[in-house]
């Protein structure tokens, strides 16, 4: 009769323990794979969030300009020149700070009328950018009318621009994607349900328009004719919900 030895004894436990580790393993990854291939519930929610906020930047574009014939043009750019100095001059009497003050180099534009080419129209722009919005807003809106009586004024413009816009970007994303936690919430009152973790999350494009604007473009707008505004900004956001 033969005895089974020590080492003979080990080796089945080894075997058997072995084969246990093997069965509860395949246990754990059915249970696993089971639970991986198990559909998932999720809620997909769109938070928004919009402000008023006032621009702290104005640019003020003008353009002076003078028709020639064609056999005068060199004496056009002088009449242009004079106004141009005579525009800095008044400017500067208004207190603008020349640093503030950017002058674009003149350009020359053919004109044609019913005998063909009958002479140029020259241009010449400026632009100030100044954190003195009211003063700015002052000269073009009442003082300008009066120095257009000696000056061919052809264009002035003015757009309102916000410093800190980045920073109030990241603070509107945050607020649209806590509307977005709070909507979920609100669409699972009344169930047995509870809202689980953020899955995805994606920022909408940026909508500054005018105050109370119900304008809106797939691309984004940032509408400068105001100085008080409108920002708004989507996220839509989808949760798992248990």
């Amino acid at each position: 009769m033969l005895r089974e030895t020590g080492s003979g004894r080990d080796f089945v436990k080894a075997a058997v323990l072995l084969g246990i580790g093997m069965v509860l393993a395949s246990l754990v990854f059915g249970l696993f794979f089971l639970e991986s291939r198990r559909p998932q519930q999720t809620i997909t929610v769109t938070g928004t969030a919009s402000k008023l906020y006032e621009a702290d930047t104005v640019k003020w574009t003008l353009s002076l300009t003078e028709r020639t014939g064609l056999d005068d043009l060199a004496d056009g750019r002088r009449r242009l020149y004079q106004s141009l100095q005579q525009l800095l001059k008044f400017l500067e009497e208004k207190g603008i700070d020349s640093q503030e003050i950017t002058v674009i180099p003149p350009s020359a534009y053919e004109y044609y009328g019913s005998s063909g080419h009958e002479g140029y129209r020259l241009e010449q722009q400026i632009y100030i950018i100044s954190r003195d919005v009211d003063v700015i807003e002052d000269l073009a809106l009442d003082v300008l009318p009066q120095l257009d009586i000696d000056l061919n004024v052809y264009r002035s413009q003015l757009e309102y621009f916000y410093s800190n816009l980045d920073e109030l970007k990241k603070d509107m994303v945050g607020e649209a994607t806590q509307n977005a936690r709070e909507r979920a919430l609100e669409m699972l009152k009344g169930s047995d349900m509870t809202l689980g973790k953020l899955r995805t999350l994606r920022q909408g494009v940026f909508q500054i328009t005018q105050p109370y604007s119900t304008e809106v473009s797939s691309m984004g707008i940032h509408d400068t004719s105001t100085k008080l505004k409108q920002i708004s900004v989507t996220a839509h956001a989808t949760f798992e919900i248990k």
